[in-house]
This record gives C-alpha cells, sequence and structure tokens, in this order.
C-alpha cells in the first residue's frame, strides 16, 4: 500500500530542488546552456499540476502566493516578434540571447502577480505562434530533452527552439551568419530567476 509523504519529506523536497535550481543557475550562466532543460524540469516538479500529478508546492499548499514577474507585457501594437523575458547581448562565442535577471533596461518589469497569471502569461509572440511560461517550462521538460525527449515538438515551441520565429539574423565581419536560436534557453533561466526570488520570499530559511 502506497505510504503517504509526510511533510517534513515534502520540505525536503522543497530545499532539495531550490539547490538543484541554485546549481543549475550557475552552470547555464557558466556557459552550459543546455542545463535550461534542467531547469525547466525543477520549475515543473515546483509548479506543474495535473489530474495524475501533483506539484511540490501544490502539495505544500503554497501555490496561492504571489510570483516574481519580470516580463513585458505583450503590446499588439508592437510589429516586431514579442520577447517578453529575454533580450540581446554578445558573449563569449558572439551574438547571443541572453536572461538579463534583474538587470536589462530601465523599466523592465518587476512586480508580483498571482501564480495563474504568472504562468500563463504570453512570453514569445509573433503572428500566430504564441508561447506562454507554462509552454517554454513543459516543452524543455517533457519533449526537448529535460525528463523526456518526445519524437514530436509542439508546433510554435518548434518555430522558437529550432526556426527562428523571432527572425533575427547576425553578421561576423559583414557575413551573415544567422538565424540567432536559443531563445527558450534563455527564457528558463530568466523564469528560474523568478522563481528563486519568488521561493526565497517565501522560505527565507532556504536561502541563509
Amino acid at each position: 500500500m502506497p505510504i503517504k509523504q509526510s511533510l517534513d519529506d515534502l520540505y525536503g523536497h522543497l530545499n532539495e530542488q531550490i539547490r538543484f535550481l541554485q546549481n543549475s543557475c550557475r552552470s547555464y550562466d557558466e556557459g552550459f546552456h543546455g542545463e535550461a532543460k534542467r531547469l525547466a524540469t525543477v520549475i515543473r516538479v515546483l509548479v506543474h499540476d495535473t489530474p495524475r500529478s501533483k506539484s511540490l508546492l501544490g502539495q505544500l499548499k503554497c501555490k496561492n502566493t504571489i510570483f516574481y514577474d519580470t516580463a513585458y507585457d505583450y503590446n499588439p501594437n508592437n510589429l516586431l516578434a514579442h520577447m517578453g523575458l529575454v533580450g540581446f547581448r554578445i558573449g563569449p562565442n558572439g551574438p547571443e540571447y541572453w536572461a538579463p535577471l534583474d538587470d536589462g533596461p530601465p523599466g523592465r518589469p518587476k512586480v508580483w502577480v498571482p501564480f495563474d497569471r504568472w504562468w500563463n502569461k504570453t512570453v514569445f509572440k509573433k503572428d500566430a505562434c504564441e508561447l506562454t511560461r507554462k509552454d517554454v517550462i513543459l516543452s524543455l521538460a517533457d519533449q526537448d530533452g529535460g525528463a523526456h525527449v518526445d519524437p514530436r515538438l509542439d508546433d510554435a515551441y518548434a518555430a522558437l527552439s529550432r526556426n527562428n520565429l523571432l527572425g533575427w539574423m547576425y553578421e561576423v565581419e559583414g557575413v551573415q551568419q544567422g538565424p540567432l536560436l536559443g531563445a527558450e534557453r534563455a527564457a528558463a533561466r530568466q523564469i528560474a530567476h523568478a522563481m528563486l526570488v519568488t521561493l526565497e520570499r517565501k522560505f527565507p530559511a532556504y536561502f541563509k
């Protein structure tokens, strides 16, 4: 007969998941951007509920907290592709998508919102292709190698991660090199940052 995990068990899992996030963020920042897939998997464990699977924060009755939101709102009057979470920079290997954390241009949002608004906020959009935080995290975790490699990718996620949905190209010494890919990985890093800020606010003892 299955044995229910105790509250101490659940808080032990929370402590481990926080450490997983911190270590994977550090690895990502050191240059291994494939770590975005493990970030997505931890975030899924923390917050994603289905009829058959219960999130860790849900089991702790903590999903009703407010979440830290750094994403720009979608503006339908903007003719460019919407990139709510990420920016550009010149990295060690050339141009790349960048997770600004709490840096970036003045005016970047730093607000607190209910979970459902945070999870389902549109963070990428161009024409009919639209992805929320939930779409990015679950695609990375469930389809693209975080916890599972699916034989097929959702159309919008494939357009973002494989087919240059955002439309950005780059040049080296006047020679076009593009397209510029990896926005989904930078977005996962930015979402992980927001998750850690949220968890530190709710569980400060785990961050001492």
